[in-house]
């Protein structure tokens, strides 16, 4: 129970508090939607490879619940940032290609995941993997952030 039960409670949590901090900091800031998700994902990283780097289960469990709690900061935010950066006659197309991507990758991820451990390949090497993928993740809502940015300017 201890590896997974808290995982759902805390995303949903996180999920309400994402799509909350974001709504309020959007209002004085359209980059809002894209600045939440972006710090909700520097404190998820280092959450997940401490959690993997570490052989104390408390601390283990705590860095997943953070990286779980923010993680998901991203997930609330997916269809606002598409409304921000695509012409709104592609949006309802843009949303199905993003989740189709979300569904080949999570599948293949996952069976992925599992000839990786039939292999017995090292899995906190994998977790950290992920969190570089993270931060590359970061990297990339900071140059929509100034390309948005760039666009009202101009406009």
């Amino acid at each position: 129970m201890y590896a997974t039960g808290y995982l759902h409670p805390i995303s949903l949590v996180g999920g309400l508090v994402g799509g909350y901090l974001t709504d309020r900091w959007s209002r004085k800031n359209p980059a809002g939607r894209l600045l939440v998700p972006a710090i909700a994902l520097l404190i998820a990283a280092p959450a997940i490879f401490i959690a993997s780097s570490t052989s104390v289960v408390f601390i283990a469990i705590v860095g997943f619940m953070f990286y779980t709690f923010t993680r998901i900061f991203s997930d609330v935010n997916m269809m606002p940032i598409l409304c921000l950066i695509a012409d709104n006659r592609y949006l309802a197309t843009g949303y199905g290609v993003l989740n189709m991507f979300a569904c080949i990758v999570g599948g293949l991820g996952i069976y992925a995941s599992g000839l990786l451990r039939d292999a017995n390949f090292q899995m906190d090497s994998l977790f950290k993997v992920a969190a570089a993928l993270l931060l590359l993740s970061v990297l990339l809502l900071f140059m929509i952030k100034s390309n948005l940015k760039l666009k009202t300017s101009i406009d």
